[in-house]
């Protein structure tokens, strides 16, 4: 009818199918199939030998199928039961006949005592098993026992190994185990990898190492196990330039047990120390691959041995092969590492002060580092060589102390660990340390510490390209290096030179013209080397001489650059002695403020007749004396003032029309904190007011007659 609604109705489809709903239908099923089957057995007069042969081969194929599906043993056995039951009454029937009371009598209990058994032959279902691990595990199930076993007797805890799995190098696998709810812990079974190792009988070098498993609960215990000692192997550098970040570890090669051996340099420096020809200078080419693979991170190059490290970098770009030197910065001398180390401070400082307003915006009290604020790492190797200057080693530890938050960062190498060649508080600094193989063991107390006298061996390291790493003062682990060849190096190096970003543009004015200028002086130092001796090679004297007349660099407070290189003829009352062009002083060198005094600035030839200079106000030329002979590069304004027979005030109204102004933060001195004055301010002061630059107010002038 029409407007009427139909209420459908589902109908369940007939299941047809002979598949048992339980015991019970189970039992009459199996009964009525073996009644057929001894009925055609007696039409057709089948021999007993048939019945006799199927239940054979029955029962065999029955329990290889259960050692399969892992059936425990009492569901094994009921099914064997009621196969070989099932058999022995059909071949009975075969030899005498089916059609009798006993017959039909004996197969209805058969079917009943089967029925009522039928619990015995369930399957447990077990816990749903990682993907892969089952066929892992029966392909192993041999070593898995062994483990198992092995665990059992040597750490005397009852554990069950769950998973062996094969790691993809094939130098090792995993054993996954779960330990008994008996109170076993994984230290406890930490405690005895050693022993494991042994009871194993693991190749030289190998090792057991215990660890907890990610995302699974403390009674899951991962043992690794390595069966190739890659320590004692040559390892090549992965042939992966792909683009990574300072943030992760850079990847220095690997431990004995495959483990990638890396560390974070972020925030923290390295050291690296050596003997000659213990493959230091191949493990900073691993070094400085992994920084140049990160798109975060300027790498600069510090090698006083005349460049060594960075010509094969540097090669690429002098022969147009690349856009970019992939290596930012090279000083192959010492006159360019002054020059490097002190705009890399003045950088530190400058970052310090102006990017307050960035780590806020990022809420975090670390300077955020990107490509477009990237991080700088010099590497520096012979390390030695480099403090032995009295001058490049307090630039050394001063850039260490301060560069850790704004991403100024180092890396050192060494012959030694030892306090002639590493300054002890450059030693303590550095989170990442490094000691490759040498002869002397003693090396390792040096570098970390004599707690590690009697743990640690040159014994356990492969010879050349391995060592110990520590990181942050971990015990250290023996590992080793990826090795690089020089054909791999320039790889790299027109891979870097793409990706590796530029220097923030106020970093860069930070640096002032020193790194502007870095490119022009790199080029005639690095190119057409070949065939020159190694005196000429480490020569300054292949910068370029100062231009006429003769000036330095010098870099305001607050990380701005002097308008002008200043003529320093007079500064504070000092006069400098001309020398010979030839000397490797002739390249300015840039003043930092509170570090390089005047006094300590390289003399400069001698310069052409120049407008007259006018005089500098006693009120600074008495400063500067002052903060002289404290040998400090500030001082408090009360202690300052005394000095000079005033008052702060009055000292503060005399300096200030000069554009000379406290610091704006407090610091500590003689164990009082407050604020006062920079000697660098003070300096650039009297140089502006020797060129004219600023009018000196007659009051100040005549100070202290006034």
């Amino acid at each position: 009818m029409v407007g009427t609604k139909t209420k459908a109705t589902t109908k369940q489809p007939v299941d047809w199918s002979l598949t048992p709903r339980g015991p019970v239908s189970a039992a009459v099923q199996g009964s009525l199939a073996l009644a057929a089957a001894a009925t055609v057995g007696d039409a057709v007069a089948l021999s007993p030998v048939w019945g006799g042969a199927a239940t054979a081969a029955g029962a065999l194929a029955l329990v290889v199928a259960g050692a399969h599906r892992q059936l425990a043993p009492a569901a094994l056995l009921y099914r064997l039961g009621c196969w070989v039951g099932a058999g022995a009454w059909w071949t009975w029937t075969l030899v005498d006949t089916p059609w009798s009371q006993s017959s039909w009598a004996a197969l209805g209990i058969g079917a009943m005592t089967a029925g009522l058994m039928a619990p015995l032959g369930r399957v447990t279902k077990k816990t749903k098993a990682r993907p892969g691990s089952a066929l892992v595990l029966r392909s192993t199930s041999g070593l898995a026992a062994d483990w198992e076993a092995r665990i059992r007797r040597v750490c005397r805890a009852p554990v069950i190994v769950t998973d062996v799995r094969a790691w993809d190098n094939g130098a090792g696998y995993d054993v996954l185990v779960t330990l008994p709810p008996s109170g076993v812990t994984r230290a406890d079974i930490a405690g005895r990898a050693e022993s494991l190792a042994t009871a194993a009988d693991l190749p030289e070098g190998c090792s057991v190492e215990v660890r907890g498993v990610a995302g699974a609960g403390r009674s899951q215990v991962m043992v690794r196990v390595s069966t190739v000692n890659r320590i004692a192997q040559v390892i090549g550098y992965p042939a992966d330039y792909s683009p990574r970040s300072i943030l992760e570890p850079i990847v220095l090669g690997e431990h004995a047990n495959s483990d990638v051996a890396g560390a974070e340099v972020r925030e923290e420096a390295a050291l690296i120390a050596g003997k000659r020809g213990s493959g230091k200078t191949t493990l900073l080419q691993v070094v400085s691959i992994a920084l140049g693979r990160c798109r975060d991170n300027l790498v600069w190059h510090l090698d006083l041995n005349g460049g060594g490290l960075t010509q094969p970098w540097i090669d690429v770009w002098l022969d147009g092969r690349a856009a970019r030197c992939p290596i930012d910065w090279a000083a192959p001398n010492l006159a360019e590492g002054k020059l490097m180390l002190a705009s890399a401070i003045s950088i530190a400082k400058h970052r310090k002060a102006s990017y307050r307003k960035l780590k806020r915006a990022h809420n975090a009290s670390l300077l955020p580092v990107s490509a477009d604020l990237p991080q700088i790492t010099i590497v520096v190797d012979e390390g030695a060589n480099a403090v032995a200057d009295r001058d490049l080693a307090k630039l050394l530890g001063e850039l260490q102390n301060i560069g850790r938050n704004e991403a100024v960062n180092l890396v050192i190498s060494s012959l030694r660990p030892t306090g002639d060649l590493v300054p002890v508080n450059m030693r303590k600094q550095s989170g990442v340390r490094v000691q490759m193989y040498g002869p002397d063991p003693e090396e390792l107390a040096h570098m970390f510490g004599w707690s590690v006298n009697g743990k640690l061996s040159m014994d356990q390291l492969g010879g050349k390209g391995t060592g110990f790493l520590s990181l942050d003062g971990s015990f250290p682990r023996p590992f080793r290096g990826y090795n690089v060849l020089p054909a791999q190096v320039e790889d790299a190096a027109l891979a870097i030179a793409a990706l590796r970003p530029d220097l923030d543009a106020a970093s860069a004015q930070a640096a002032g013209p020193a790194y502007a200028s870095r490119l022009e002086r790199m080029r005639r130092v690095f190119a057409d080397r070949d065939g020159q001796d190694d005196e000429l090679e480490t020569s300054a004297s292949t910068l370029p001489a100062p231009q006429t007349p003769p000036r330095r660099l010098t870099v305001l407070p607050g990380g701005a650059n002097a308008s002008e290189w200043a003529d320093p003829p007079t500064l504070a009352g000092r006069t400098r002695p001309a020398v010979s062009t030839a000397s490797a002083a002739d390249w300015p060198e840039p003043r930092m403020v509170g570090r390089l005094r005047a006094e300590q600035m390289h003399p400069v030839p001698a310069a052409a007749p120049a407008a007259a200079v006018r005089p500098v106000p006693q009120i600074v030329t008495r400063a500067l004396a002052t903060i002289d002979d404290a040998g400090d590069d500030r001082m408090h304004s009360a202690t300052l003032a005394e000095a000079l027979g005033l008052t702060p005030t009055d000292l503060a109204a005399l300096l200030r029309p000069l554009g000379v102004t406290t610091l704006p933060r407090a610091f500590l001195r003689g164990g009082r904190e407050a604020r006062g004055y920079a000697r660098e301010d003070l300096s650039v002061a009297a140089e502006r007011i020797g060129r004219g630059e600023i009018d000196v107010p007659a009051d100040v002038a005549a100070w202290p007659a006034a």
